[in-house]
């Protein structure tokens, strides 16, 4: 029987060690169950700031992205205005060169009309050299220069 109280005591020391070890292992398990709960936290609050971070960016890009379409809008309206301002700007030049054309006749008409006039009142002069495109140069009729 004192063999079997020795086995038995030998049994359960070597059960108590067991549960010891046992123990110590589940301390360490709890620990590190512990730290990836930690873990965890923390990088469940990194990730909500990083969605924050995300849906702000996600604001900001369409923010941009409606300004960018406002200012492509504009770029189209100031591209037509230019369109209209060049067309009207060629229009006034065309206005203008028929403007002085026209002056350019009316003028030569008058002079041709005033030239008629004198030749009539004075019909004894020689009005051959006179002309729209002379000049009076010491007290001579000469070509003008222009």
């Amino acid at each position: 029987m004192e063999a079997s109280i020795k086995a038995d005591a030998a049994k359960v020391e070597n059960l108590e060690k067991r549960s010891a070890d046992r123990e110590v292992l589940l301390g360490k398990v709890e620990k590190e169950r512990d730290d990836a709960m930690a873990e965890l936290a923390k990088a469940r609050e990194e990730n909500k700031k990083t969605v924050a971070e995300l849906a702000q960016a996600r604001d900001e890009g369409k923010k941009v992205a409606e300004d960018l379409a406002q200012a492509r809008g504009e770029t189209e309206e100031l591209k037509k205005r230019a369109d209209e301002l060049k067309q009207q700007a060629e229009e006034l030049k065309q206005q203008t060169e028929e403007l002085e054309q026209s002056s350019a006749q009316v003028l030569a008409a008058g002079f041709d009309a005033a030239l008629e006039q004198v030749a009539c009142q004075y019909s004894e002069l020689d009005l051959s050299k006179v002309s729209i495109c002379n000049e009076v140069v010491d007290g001579k009729i000469v070509p003008s220069e222009d």
